[in-house]
């Protein structure tokens, strides 16, 4: 078997405890918050702001869920993102867990920016890793359907409940936050949950796209096949073959 993490520090495993690309993910919310609370300049830089991003400020497109506005954001966060980011690592590789992270951060940035082109509440900066956890949260139990958890340790409920429980309580924070606009606030969570399911029915047995050639070749085997007929195996209906 080929090592892990190799290329990365071995600082970054904190003591082999976590995958190397956790860790770093994990180091730069940790210092990029941290910073951000000393200057504030480096999370106004750092947001999802969709007007800064039409300017050419692309850096924002990634940059924003590493910066969180306060310690309980960054401890529970980071919390949510090490129990998770552990079993993505393994189940992916740690190539691929970085690369969904990121693409899930890209795709929210990139959607919440067209939106904001014709739905203005969506132009509001956003920092905060909760979007990408979220949709982690959304592949983990598409991954873990009927696995089982404990929400606090008390409410046990399976990974389907649990992707159900993130969208309908995404859903009604926007609502809570002021209707329509609060809904347009949260965006870029509803952006990150819509490309978690994407990617996760694209690379399941369910993929809409597999379905999809499936049923085109069904179709093509029909329509071909419509100027055959069944003959059985007595030949009765069969044409008569020869004359006397």
């Amino acid at each position: 078997m080929a090592r892990r993490g190799v290329g990365l520090p071995r600082f970054l495993t904190f003591g082999d405890r976590v995958p190397p690309s956790l860790g770093l993910v994990l180091a730069l919310m940790l210092a990029m918050s941290v910073w951000g609370w000393m200057d504030r300049e480096l999370q106004s830089l750092a947001a999802l702001s969709p007007v800064m991003i039409q300017r050419g400020q692309l850096w924002r497109l990634v940059t924003w869920p590493f910066v969180q506005d306060d310690p309980f954001a960054l401890l529970f966060g980071g919390f949510m993102l090490y129990w998770l980011g552990q079993q993505l690592a393994f189940v992916w590789s740690e190539r691929r867990f970085l690369l969904r992270f990121f693409g899930y951060a890209a795709f929210a940035s990139v959607a919440t920016t067209l939106l904001s082109l014709v739905f203005q509440p969506a132009s509001v900066a956003h920092v905060g890793i909760w979007p990408v956890v979220n949709a982690l949260i959304v592949s983990w139990a598409m991954l873990y359907p009927d696995r089982q958890v404990n929400v606090w340790g008390v409410l046990p409920i399976t990974g389907r409940t649990a992707a159900w429980l993130v969208l309908g309580g995404t859903v009604l924070y926007g609502i809570a936050a002021g209707g329509l606009r609060g809904i347009g606030i949260f965006t870029p969570h509803l952006c990150a949950l819509f490309a978690a399911w994407l990617l996760s029915r694209g690379s399941g047995a369910g993929s809409p796209w597999r379905d999809a050639r499936a049923w085109w070749a069904e179709r093509e085997s029909k329509r071909r096949a419509r100027h055959l007929k069944v003959v059985k195996r007595d030949g009765e209906g069969d044409r008569p073959r020869w004359l006397n």
